[in-house]
């Protein structure tokens, strides 16, 4: 959750900053005026006069009224220029203050949009459990329904038996793996679900009935690794341990060597055979 909301405020800050960054930025100011071109115009045109004037090419009296000529238009486009000039005006909507108006409209837009359209349940983990457990029930009551419309339909109630079972509804689970009849028999992973839920029934007693389904389903898949567990725990509970260390050891064999799984398991190897003896024959006799 932190990582999604890290990642999606960076994303808004740098589309914000892309959007806001010409309003921050102020215009350069050039340098140049009229004024000023306007005055170095009437200063080349002097300099010409006086160049004139030494060279013989215009008399005194020419002279005289052409620099008065140039003099008086530089002092009026000079105070043309004064009057004419537009005052700054401050606004108050100006690039600073737009640019913050921007960001803070983009970020709740952003957030309000997603709240909308989005799933913002999906960051939240308690939300989004809720919501699993939710769809869940909603797909095991409608399973429940269409097989109380159409019942011959053992594969279903072996679903709905192993689906009930998982959401703690035990009662329920029973009866449904009841309705799937003779399929139960027929496989070795309904068998061993079926042998956990009496087990958990009877207060965790593997022995009776349910180990019976425990040992049926391993007569079919002498590897499967639920099986395993069960016979070994059974075992082990009947203080036969040296058949759970038989069965844990076919058990190790399937798991990832290494595995939490795996070093669970050689630790209730070890248990075993130190209450079997076997530890102590093998220290004496490396």
């Amino acid at each position: 959750m932190t990582i999604f909301i890290s990642i999606a405020a960076l994303l808004t800050l740098l589309v914000v900053a892309w959007v806001v960054r010409p309003l921050l930025w102020s215009a350069a100011p050039t340098g140049i005026s009229s004024q000023g071109v306007n005055t170095a115009i009437y200063r080349d045109q002097l300099l010409a006069l006086d160049r004139d004037l030494a060279g013989g090419l215009i008399s005194p009296a020419d002279y005289e009224a052409t620099k008065d000529e140039v003099q008086l238009r530089l002092l009026d486009d000079t105070a043309e220029s004064a009057t004419g000039a537009p005052q700054t005006r401050q606004h108050f909507w100006n690039g600073r203050r737009s640019a913050v108006a921007i960001a803070l409209l983009f970020s709740l837009g952003a957030a309000s949009l997603y709240s909308v359209l989005g799933a913002p349940g999906a960051i939240n983990p308690m939300i989004a459990q809720k919501a699993r457990s939710d769809e869940l029930e909603k797909m095991v009551s409608s399973l429940a329904q269409r097989l109380k419309a159409n019942p011959d339909n053992p594969k279903g109630w072996a679903m709905l038996a192993r689906s009930y079972k998982v959401m703690g509804r035990f009662d329920e689970a029973e009866a449904a793996f009841v309705k799937a009849g003779e399929l139960v028999n027929t496989e070795p992973d309904l068998l061993v679900d079926y042998a956990d839920l009496l087990a958990v029934r009877a207060n965790n007693n593997i022995e009776g009935k349910p180990l019976e389904m425990v040992n049926k389903a391993l007569a079919i898949n002498p590897k499967h690794p639920m099986g395993l567990m069960m016979s070994g725990v059974a075992a082990y509970r009947r203080s036969d341990f040296k058949m759970a260390v038989d069965q844990w050891e076919k058990l190790l064999a399937l798991l990832e060597p290494g595995s939490p799984d795996a070093q669970q398991v050689e630790a209730d190897i070890a248990d075993a055979r130190v209450k079997s003896g076997q530890g102590l024959e093998s220290k004496s006799n490396p």
